[in-house]
């Protein structure tokens, strides 16, 4: 079957306490019915599937017996690419996720390096699972204003009808919820947001916390210095210097003046070159240690340079990976009509396993899938360690860069006095002479401040340059986002419109027990407001607002089937068929309506419900697991034979 991505589908749940596994099925794409009567866990299951991928749920959402359990694994095929998850139950804290690329089979005989491990909140140092599931789903990483990034528990919400959840809101019930947060899943998964809108986002608020941090940097170099930066000027500064120099030279002609008229009248006094000499070493000292500084500033270069270079590589492998992919899935199996080599017609025989028709080598093509999900991950830590290295080499080049730049400032003074102490030599100065050279060593200490003033405004020069230039950036992004978004209204509307109509086909196809849903003309849904109105009318009994709620997400699902632009994932979760008292006919036309849809979806998506009045026209496999009862509930505590073995 044709497949729409992103597209998700649950192929497995296992459930476990230690070593013991409480509930173990597997599921199918369409539709998938968890059976069972009342207080018997379909809701806990339902649960367990929206945790495992990903879903955050607080306290009152965990039963007494699901507080038991321990792990839930969870297989997937995220875009076709097989994975399993793992998560350790844990209600006092947002549990983190484990990703292993391939199939539960493989997953628990899997060494622990063959697993990666993701936080539930990213950080600067690690990604989160939402970030690695979005990248398997080909899915942007959306971060809203005001709010941290999306994560996958936001999607999820609107996937998932719980029967805690209130009726009459869209979402999955939350505490804290912001409109703009609510309205960026809802626009997101209607394909409403080109991928560059999110990415230029991003970019616009690294740059404003950039801002952010200089204008910090500045202001607290303006109250070291006194507050303001007029004294701080390069042209200030360099009159400060060329002051200083003209006096240095004036006192040192002053003591060259002295020093002879001193050595002529005492021309008994032993002259020494011992200060000369000095001064010659410690010359020779900073030269050595400007080159091994030097050096230290090429070497850190270099593996900057090479680094990007490595990055740049594993990018292009990733998006060769990304293409091989597709055109594995595109193209298929590669036929000959003749031998390449030799040019003979190649007679096809009939094999029963899969393999090549020409030296008939067994194909193993889910093993090249399962691996698929493995190294796109192992390509993208490695980025990311790799981009995290270079941060730290910048850091060090800067480090360097500015002890380069003190070694070369004090050579130079050092060189100059070196200079003058070789023009005359020196001896043992009288109160005139040692007065000179007082003097002389105040002014050189004046220079090397200045000196270290020159950088302190260069550093100001260069960060209210830069300060200036992202001021630039973030205007310049500003209005290349606002046009962006103004370009997607178009397809905003046309998504609002295929799900309108969409749940106007299925309030229409109810049973006549809501006058408003017999022939309704317009549906209008906020997803920002939490909210959905059909014919302006907001009022409705408590058994139809479960049918609209519901009408809603199979519209929005159905939607998603016929058009590729959604970045829906085509997976949906029901648990509500039978709430609010609504009658059994009620619910079992629901579900063949839900049936219906599926069976003539054009693509591959899942349906999971959950529901005590299976319809009685339900084909066998579409049953998930056994009927559950309140004596022999979904999770199997109690130990049972199975074809002769015990299981929990």
């Amino acid at each position: 079957m044709t497949r729409y991505d992103p597209c998700l589908i649950v192929k497995r749940l296992i459930v476990k306490r230690g070593a013991l596994i409480l509930y173990d099925e597997v599921f199918h794409t369409g539709v998938n019915v968890i059976r069972g009567d009342n207080s018997s866990g379909k809701s806990t299951i339902m649960n367990f599937v929206f945790f495992g991928l990903g879903g955050d749920l607080d306290r009152s959402a965990w039963s007494e017996h699901a507080l038991l359990c321990e792990h839930v694994w969870l297989e997937a095929e995220f875009n076709g690419n097989p994975a399993v998850l793992r998560r350790q139950i844990d209600v006092s804290s947002q549990s983190a996720m484990e990703i292993f690329g391939g199939r539960y089979e493989q997953a628990v005989s899997a060494p622990i390096e063959a697993w990666h491990r993701y936080s539930y909140a990213r950080s600067k140092n690690q990604e989160s699972f939402s970030q690695a599931i979005y990248r398997l789903l080909d899915m942007p990483d959306v971060a809203v204003e005001g709010t941290a990034s999306i994560t996958i528990h936001q999607i999820l919400r609107l996937l998932y009808a719980d029967q805690l959840s209130p009726t009459e809101s869209l979402f999955r019930f939350e505490g804290y919820d912001p409109e703009n947060l609510r309205e960026a899943v809802g626009n997101l998964l209607c394909g409403a947001f080109d991928t560059e809108i999110y990415e230029l986002q991003q970019l616009k608020r690294t740059k404003e916390r950039e801002f952010t941090d200089i204008s910090a940097e500045l202001k607290s170099i303006f109250r070291v210095v006194g507050g303001g930066d007029e004294s701080m000027t390069l042209e200030w500064i360099e009159q400060r210097r060329k002051g200083l120099l003209e006096e240095r030279d004036a006192v040192s002609a002053q003591l060259v003046v002295a020093e002879e008229r001193f050595y002529s009248s005492q021309s008994s006094d032993k002259i020494t070159l011992h200060a000369q000499r000095d001064v010659y070493k410690q010359v020779q000292k900073l030269q050595v240690d400007i080159g091994q500084k030097q050096a230290d500033v090429d070497s850190v270069e270099f593996e900057l340079s090479d680094s990007a270079a490595f990055i740049k590589t594993l990018n292009a492998r990733l998006e060769a990976l990304r293409d091989a992919d597709l055109a594995a899935e595109v193209v298929g199996t590669v036929r000959f009509g003749t031998c390449p080599a030799c040019y003979a017609e190649v007679i096809d025989h009939d094999h029963e396993v899969e393999a090549c028709h020409l030296c008939k080598t067994p194909i193993d093509t889910e093993r090249g899938r399962e691996r698929v999900v493995g190294i796109i991950n192992e390509l993208s830590i490695q980025v990311k360690q790799s981009e995290r290295l270079q941060d730290i080499r910048a850091e060090r080049l800067k480090t360097h860069q500015v002890q380069l730049n003190a070694l070369q400032a004090a050579w130079r003074l050092k060189a100059k006095e070196l200079a003058d102490l070789s023009s005359v030599p020196t001896s043992k100065a009288r109160e005139e002479i040692r007065e000179m050279q007082r003097r002389l060593g105040y002014i050189d200490k004046s220079i090397e401040d200045i000196e270290a003033q020159v950088k302190l405004a260069n550093k100001i020069g260069d960060l209210s340059a830069r300060k200036s230039q992202l001021d630039q950036d973030i205007q310049a992004l500003g209005t290349r986002i606002s046009g962006l978004q103004l370009s997607q209204t178009d397809r905003l509307r046309t998504a609002k419109a295929s799900i309108e109509k969409n749940i106007i086909e299925i309030l229409r196809g109810d049973l006549k027990r809501q006058d408003s849903f017999e022939n309704p003309e317009h549906v209008l849904f906020s997803f920002a407001k939490n909210t959905i109105t059909v014919d302006e009318h907001t009022y409705f009994s408590a058994s139809s607002r479960v049918v609209l709620k519901a009408a809603f997400l199979v519209g929005f699902l159905k939607a998603a089937l016929y058009d590729r632009q959604f970045r829906h994932p085509r997976f949906l979760m029901i648990d509500i068929t039978e709430d609010k008292g609504i009658e059994q006919a009620r619910s079992h036309n629901f579900q063949k309506q839900v049936i219906e849809i599926s069976d003539q979806a054009p693509v591959e998506h899942q349906i999971i419900l959950a529901t005590a009045m299976p319809w009685p026209s339900i084909r066998p496999e579409l049953f998930v697991g056994r009927h559950s009862t309140r004596e022999q509930g979904t999770l199997g505590f109690l130990p049972r034979k199975v074809d002769g073995s015990t299981e929990a």
